[in-house]
């Protein structure tokens, strides 16, 4: 008799309790059906949001982006991994701004903030909001941040993702153009922030603030779930 390894279920889905045994899904193919880490997130409510604007206001810039000044931080406490999923700056207005700043940092030594900004509580994306982040977050034009534990190594900071702009391209002398910068974990290498540590966003312009929409997403679990 064939060992059973798998039912097919192409039409209809089988629901279960938790913690009960049972064996895999397939497709009329025979081929095992495996869904990708960051959809399962979502559906296990392990991703969370923070949004910076709203509506129709956006938020000004930092200034040139700097150690100790940020657009979001989101602090990680001991016994919990933070994993940065996706961001997104979308810029409204450019004012007189140039060399415009996007950039995501990690601390795996401490959390950063210090003062200033606007405590965020963290959605969770699965709309039944089956549990509460554990981390806090803070948002707002200059978030003022603590000194980086070091750059590099271990306990150290690293900058994972940047994009920039040096001159000014959407200023009143022209066509105001769509202009946004993206970062999407599943294109990258996902960075893994055990805490204590934490997860820095930064949009900064020299000359003047630009203002803009953003928002990050996150996945959150028990560290002894990862490490």
């Amino acid at each position: 008799m064939a060992t059973e390894i798998g039912r097919v279920r192409q039409n209809s889905y089988e629901n279960y309790s938790e913690g009960q045994d049972r064996v895999a899904r397939l497709n009329k193919r025979g081929e095992l059906v495996v869904i990708d880490f960051w959809t399962q997130m979502s559906l296990d409510g392990r991703v969370f949001g923070v949004v910076l604007g709203t509506e129709d206001a956006p938020i000004d810039s930092t200034t040139s982006v700097d150690d100790q000044l940020v657009w979001a931080v989101t602090d990680v406490p001991v016994g919990t991994v933070l994993i940065p999923a996706q961001a997104q700056a979308m810029i409204a207005t450019w004012t007189t701004a140039t060399l415009l700043n996007f950039m995501l940092e990690a601390d795996f030594g401490k959390n950063r903030y210090s003062s200033g900004g606007t405590a965020f509580t963290a959605s969770n994306l699965r709309g039944d909001y089956p549990r509460a982040s554990a981390c806090t977050s803070y948002v707002g034009t200059d978030v003022t941040v603590s000194a980086k534990s070091t750059v590099g190594g271990e306990d150290g900071s690293t900058e994972f993702h940047r994009a920039s702009v040096e001159v000014n391209i959407g200023d009143a002398a022209d066509a105001i153009p769509e202009y946004q910068y993206t970062y999407k974990a599943r294109d990258a290498s996902p960075v893994v922030i055990d805490g204590v540590g934490s997860f820095l966003f930064h949009l900064g312009a020299a000359s003047a603030d630009v203002t803009a929409y953003g928002y990050h997403h996150f996945v959150e679990l028990p560290t002894e779930s990862v490490i």
